[in-house]
């Protein structure tokens, strides 16, 4: 049987594509997945050196640049010739479930595969408002016969049945042994000294509030705490690289260019976060955050705003702090006390790890085989394990 797979990154993979990866690697052998990616790159090689059928229907430029916030009546010809192709594919193909990934293949895709009288499921990591959650919504009511979310407030968004949470997963072993901290900030030219570094890993996004965090880095330092604070990610996607220049221009504005180090993305994140004492999410509405959960596993602390799809993992006061959606000033209080009284960070490491124990990718595979069985059309391997049936069930 023949599972597609749409997304429409090819280049650089982010938290999405990461998770959809180690979760169809637990794929049984009776299922082929089958790729389509909407431009090529780094993400693309990755995947043709680990699968046989990997096929790239170019996007134009105008779809490319559709974004959650802008959807140019230009990008919708070009959309709609693209949905047709990919149709096309999938017949060709002879896929018998399809699987979307992104945004743009929620739409694309999932019109594609009713064209082709495939099933089609979403597998949706995204909280988009206005006129992307209609379109989205609406393609997924029409075209899609069930949902995965990376968490629940992404399903609340949706407002869909027959929605399915699947976390992000993670491979828990990876992130029980660290390498040495001064060894790590060494390499990433973090400073050596005692003093705690305060970190927000991901890409750099106007909607990842990266602004945020430097706002609250000042209030801080205004309290006289002393710290160091580490942005940790590179503006990939397109995302607004002029956004990457006013974070420094508001760091000059606030004086804090001794204590905000700008980090670029890392391919080896054990080293990043081996390096910091305190994670942070300036996201409001964020998905889930990967990145959080994977800072969780090495037992760090985390501070969010209660919005985030993470805050349905760990519990306030144990792992973490969970404060009010926007508000920077609770924000700091939060921090700070992380920063004053170190033994709430020792005390935070269990239960941080703990938390996370069920985000292993075994166990969230589970979830995941669960509704792709339940979705394609023949059930012939049904009972290919006990753990796949017993999902069924449990789920």
């Amino acid at each position: 049987m023949r599972l597609a797979i749409v997304n429409h990154h090819g280049r650089k993979p982010a938290g999405a594509e990461y998770s959809l990866l180690l979760l169809i690697q637990q794929l049984p052998r009776e299922i082929e997945p089958v790729f389509f990616l909407f431009e090529d790159g780094g993400f693309a090689d990755v995947l043709r050196s680990r699968f046989e059928h990997v096929t790239i229907l170019p996007m134009s430029d105008r779809v490319a640049n559709a974004t959650r916030e802008r959807l140019p009546l230009g990008a919708i010809g070009d959309s709609l010739r693209l949905t047709w192709s990919l149709a096309n594919a999938f017949r060709r193909s002879g896929v018998d479930l399809v699987l979307t990934n992104s945004m743009k293949a929620h739409v694309i895709g999932g019109l594609a595969a009713r064209l082709a009288g495939r099933r089609c499921v979403n597998f949706v990591h995204d909280i988009p408002l206005g006129n992307a959650r209609r379109l989205v919504r609406e393609v997924s009511r029409l075209c899609a016969s069930e949902r995965l979310t990376c968490s629940q407030a992404v399903t609340d968004n949706l407002g869909l049945g027959k929605s399915t949470v699947v976390y992000s997963p993670i491979e828990t072993a990876k992130y029980r042994n660290l390498p040495p901290a001064p060894e790590s900030r060494a390499r990433l030219g973090l400073p050596l000294d005692d003093l705690p570094v305060v970190g927000l890993v991901g890409r750099i996004a106007r909607w990842k509030g990266q602004d945020r965090f430097v706002r609250i880095a000042a209030k801080i330092r205004d309290r006289g705490i002393e710290a160091h604070y580490a942005i940790v990610g590179s503006p990939i996607f397109g995302c607004d690289p002029a956004y990457v220049g006013e974070l420094h221009d508001l760091v000059r504005e606030l004086d804090l260019a001794d204590r905000m180090h700008f980090v670029p993305w890392q391919e080896d994140m054990r080293t990043v976060y081996s390096s910091l004492s305190l994670t942070c999410n300036t996201s409001m509405r964020e998905p889930f955050a990967r990145t959080s959960i994977e800072a969780l596993a090495c037992g760090l602390p985390i501070v969010c705003f209660d919005d985030a799809g993470v805050c349905e993992v760990f519990e306030d006061g144990l792992a973490g702090a969970k404060v009010p959606s926007g508000d920077e000033a609770a924000f700091a209080d939060a921090v700070a006390h992380f920063l004053t009284e170190p033994s709430r960070r020792t005390a935070a490491s269990s239960p941080a790890r703990e938390c996370v124990s069920e985000m292993d990718v075994e166990h969230i595979a589970r979830r995941f085989l669960g509704v792709i069985n339940r979705q394609m059309p023949q059930r012939a391997f049904s009972a290919l394990t006990p753990a796949l049936a017993s999902s069924e069930a449990g789920d």
